[in-house]
């Protein structure tokens, strides 16, 4: 059995159409007024931030990592003095248990 389609009428379908249209606009306003209302309460939490301890003991940390070297420029320069005149003595086992370390916490 087929369906009759043809007594749809158009207006019929512009009051679907525009009922739509209204509850779309309705959306947009709350959705206006709401960005305003939290637009007001997070100018408002702005004035008022505080940190914690922790997130002062982290910035600390790390303006300390940041203005210290990490690298030991004398141990560099001993190394490299030590290599250049053949006197740095690589000791194996502790090279092969170094390596076996790194791949240990590279996995767990």
């Amino acid at each position: 059995m087929a369906n009759d389609i043809t007594s749809i009428h158009s207006s019929r379908t512009q009051q679907s159409g525009t009922r739509q249209s209204q509850r779309l606009d309705k959306a947009d306003s709350k959705e206006s007024s709401n960005t305003s209302t939290s637009s007001r309460v997070s100018s408002d939490a702005a004035d008022k931030v505080s940190l914690t301890s922790t997130a002062t003991r982290l910035k600390d940390i790390e303006h300390r990592l940041t203005s210290e070297s990490p690298m030991d420029d004398n141990r560099i320069k001993r190394v490299k003095s030590a290599i250049s005149n053949g006197e740095y003595d690589v000791n194996p086992d502790r090279v092969a248990h170094k390596m076996i370390n790194l791949e240990d916490s590279l996995h767990s």
